[in-house]
């Protein structure tokens, strides 16, 4: 059961790790586009930063919530009904 475990923790790590590197990328993107810009352009590409860093933000919280609901088991106790 442990083993099985550790799998699904691993599984939702790559997960999360995949979502957050591509999503840093974009946000590099996105502040090397600010360089370049007026004010006003610079100003809309602050806002899609701001969006997507709320979604690392998110990842993460989510990945702390699948943690503790595969170490208490509640995806084992699912299955039983």
């Amino acid at each position: 059961m442990m083993r099985g475990n550790s799998k699904k923790k691993m599984g939702s790590l790559i997960a999360a790790v995949v979502i957050i590197v591509l999503v840093v990328a974009l946000i590099a993107a996105f502040v090397l586009l600010i360089n370049g810009e007026e004010a006003g352009a610079g100003g809309i590409l602050w806002i899609y930063v701001a969006v997507l860093a709320a979604v690392v933000i998110g990842v993460l919280i989510a990945l702390r919530q699948r943690f503790k609901e595969i170490s208490k088991g509640e995806e084992d106790e699912a299955k039983k009904y």
